[in-house]
């Protein structure tokens, strides 16, 4: 089967339909052509989970340095106990709107506050650098 590649260059737009069963990504080709791709969004929920290891392998091939890090500075930070379970759902986002959200078990949140204590830790050995 034969697949159309189009090199999308720049997202424009974006929208969510009136039912919010597909989402329409705009943007531009190569040559500043306006193109658009529509996609459901159990399929968009499955590109959020595959995307963080897309950029990660993209960073890997650029820079042959397994330790580097694709990075977004922390905006706002929320958590919430999760309602009917011993989890909290913690949410992260950055100044210009991208968040991603967490359910928390409770034995996880321990282990979460006390590692964060120690890599905020100025004498905590690094193990990743930032880009």
């Amino acid at each position: 089967m034969d697949h159309v590649a189009i090199k999308g260059e720049r997202l424009t737009t974006w929208a969510v339909t009136q039912d919010g069963e597909r989402v329409r990504l705009s943007f531009e080709d190569e040559a500043g052509r306006p193109c658009a791709i529509s996609l459901p969004v159990g399929l968009l929920s499955g590109l959020m989970m595959t995307i963080p290891r897309m950029l990660r392998q993209a960073l890997n091939a650029r820079s042959k340095d397994n330790s580097l890090r694709m990075t977004h500075e922390l905006g706002d930070w929320r958590v919430e106990r999760a309602a009917g379970a011993d989890a909290s759902i913690l949410s992260l986002a950055t100044e210009d709107g991208f968040e991603v959200t967490f359910a928390v078990a409770a034995s996880q949140a321990e282990g979460l506050g006390k590692t964060l204590r120690q890599a905020a830790d100025p004498a905590t050995p690094g193990r990743a650098h930032l880009n």
